[in-house]
């Protein structure tokens, strides 16, 4: 029988492999961007078009290569940066494993002119599915810059699930922003389709985030810092009344790399739990410096999964830090004097130990206003009286204030007048008209053969969808102009997206436009919408629009259409009138499909008189 195993050829492989590394056009930046900044470049400059589909070019300023060099740079698990096992535990570099390049040539047309400083001309490459089609002398500027265009042009079935242009742009931009805001230090420059988008200069860290951000970041971020013998700590947190309900503004970094790490995050927002609204999110910006050789970042491809040896203490130091920076700033439940407290100490927390919960001794009997000396007890103290007392004490209370609320004997007689006019005096045109609601979530009508069940929410989304959809196809919803405009700021993807959906916007009477990088002025709202933070409201409109584009197919205007129904719409627990009620059922048998909401949640349920008997049967 013949062998049938055989090795692949070097241009599958790559193909393969760069599977793992090149998911999308924000990949190919990423990677540029890191071996620029790698190659200590103060200047990188970033040209895109049709979001990086048809090009991504990353010129430097930095070394450069030899001519032997820019040829091997594009070979697999070709680097400069390790040449031991060893030196993966003391890296200080961004790319290390010499798999980018090679991916990144295996499923596009790149382009390299390089020079190193002290050379008279420079190299030119061109590389077209791992085969190198021409090596040349060019003459260049120092540095490097690299071309890749058309991306996945020899693998169809990759380039046909990308995304639409807004939302690639998107994950570039998040690509982007990640590097320029660990290193400051260097000039950024962004353009898209000929349109300078960012032009970032040398600042400190602070600079660097407001001009990101907008000049409302100076009065919301709060400085943290905090050194030890496991990590330091340092950036900033942003101030709870200015937590968001969009993701997006959560950075944080471990040795100048970005990380997306859950349980440090979890630190983070619970040193804030108190603080700010439910399903809101903190902004913040930490960056953690710890011993290499006390992390491992090759255990994914992207280098974004980080493992820590000294987890656990890593999260306690940064939760004291982030609550040591918000008491500071008297922002806390109590206003503490920190001038007279000393800083956290760190220093001796045992390395591989357990730390112990601290132990807070409270007296529950305290009585400022008493000469006796009372002393300290132990919170959760145990109660001197046995279970058994404590428990017939507990029902006797329930019961005395039950007993208080119950209808005394004229109120009973009253109550039972009123049943029994109203059972003989009612009649079956009234009945046909009753309309109630249950536990503050759903409607119940009565209707010829029993009665039926209504979300109220998702009827009311079901409702607003058609309304939308019939706006956005058909005609302009009347505006109602607001006596003072109001100013909205958002993140850079965020603006981005608003920008793509302005007319959307004003079709559906939101009359809204641009006033700078990132704020846009909000003129009017459609008619009869109530909203107290208009803020707010577009965020989650924007959060709900970003989590549909993921998780469901969906057009541009059906997504927005969407969106907003399900963000202004009725919520579960919102108590209505007999006259709300009664206009939602209306509305919504007017509805093209008025049994399943937007989202595919059942709308109504019916019990038949049958079925009711049968239950007492």
């Amino acid at each position: 029988m013949a062998d049938i195993i055989h090795l692949l050829p070097d241009s599958v492989a790559n193909q393969i492999a760069a599977g793992e590394v090149i998911q999308r056009p924000a990949s190919v930046v990423k990677e540029l961007m890191e071996n620029a900044v790698d190659a200590q470049a103060d200047s990188i400059e970033l040209i895109l078009k049709d979001s990086g589909k048809t090009l991504i070019k990353v010129n430097d300023n930095g070394l450069g290569m030899s001519d032997t060099d820019a040829r091997l740079c594009f070979e697999r698990h070709a680097t400069s940066k390790i040449t031991s096992v060893n030196d993966i535990f003391t890296l200080h570099t961004k790319g290390f494993r010499g798999e980018a390049l090679a991916s990144i040539a295996a499923i596009a047309q790149v382009e390299l002119r390089t020079k190193k400083k002290d050379s008279e001309v420079g190299t030119q490459l061109l590389i077209e599915g791992s085969q190198c089609k021409e090596q040349s002398i060019c003459q260049c500027e120092k540095g490097s810059s690299f071309a890749v265009k058309n991306l996945f042009f020899n693998v169809p079935a990759r380039r046909n699930f990308l995304k639409s242009d807004n939302v690639e742009y998107n994950h570039i931009l998040d690509e982007f922003l990640r590097i320029a805001l660990v290193h400051p230090e260097i000039n950024f420059s962004l353009f898209h389709n000929d349109k300078q988008e960012y032009k970032l200069g040398k600042s400190n860290l602070k600079q660097r985030i407001i001009t990101i951000f907008g000049n409302s970041y100076k009065e919301r971020l709060l400085p943290v810092f905090q050194e030890s013998n496991l990590v330091n700590i340092s950036g900033f947190i942003g101030k709870p009344e200015c937590a968001r309900k969009t993701r997006g503004e959560q950075y944080l970094f471990v040795n100048q790399r970005f990380i997306k790490h859950p349980y440090f995050h979890h630190a983070i927002c619970s040193a804030m739990d108190e603080l700010i609204p439910a399903k809101h999110f903190p902004t913040y910006f930490i960056y953690l410096e710890v011993d290499p050789s006390k992390i491992d970042i090759n255990i994914h491809p992207t280098k974004t999964e980080v493992k820590f040896q000294e987890e656990k203490f890593i999260y306690s130091i940064l939760l004291s830090s982030v609550k040591h920076s918000l008491g500071n700033f008297n922002l806390g439940s109590q206003q503490i004097d920190f001038d007279h407290v000393s800083p956290i100490d760190f220093s001796q927390i045992p390395l591989g130990g357990t730390p112990k919960n601290p132990f807070i001794a409270t007296n529950p009997d305290y009585n400022p206003f008493s000469d006796k000396k009372q002393e300290a007890k132990p919170m959760y103290s145990p109660s001197p009286f046995p279970k058994k007392q404590q428990s017939e004490g507990a029902w006797t209370k329930i019961y005395e204030s039950l007993k208080e609320n119950l209808p005394q004997e004229a109120d009973k007689e009253a109550i039972q007048q009123k049943i029994d006019t109203d059972d003989y005096e009612e009649t079956d045109e009234s009945i046909e008209s009753v309309v109630f609601q249950i536990i503050h979530k759903y409607i119940v009508s009565r209707i010829k053969s029993g009665f039926m069940i209504i979300d109220q929410e998702a009827a009311q989304e079901r409702i607003l969808y058609e309304q939308y959809m019939h706006q956005l196809e058909n005609k302009t919803m009347p505006v109602q102009k607001l006596l003072f405009p109001e100013t909205l700021s958002f993140s850079p993807q965020d603006a981005d997206t608003i920008s793509h959906l302005l007319n959307d916007f004003l079709q559906l009477g939101f009359d809204i436009e641009a006033f700078g990088r990132n704020t846009f002025i909000l003129n009017g709202l459609p008619s009869g919408l109530q909203t107290h933070n208009i803020q707010e409201t577009m965020e989650q409109i924007l959060e709900t629009y970003k989590s549909n584009m993921l998780s469901l197919q969906l057009s541009r205007k059906n997504n927005l259409a969407h969106s907003l129904a399900k963000t202004l719409g009725v919520k579960k627990g919102q108590t209505l009138t007999h006259e709300e009620m009664q206009h939602i059922i209306q509305q919504l048998f007017s509805c093209q499909s008025p049994e399943i909401s937007p989202s595919g949640k059942k709308i109504c349920a019916i019990f038949s008189e049958n079925e009711i008997l049968q239950l007492f049967n």
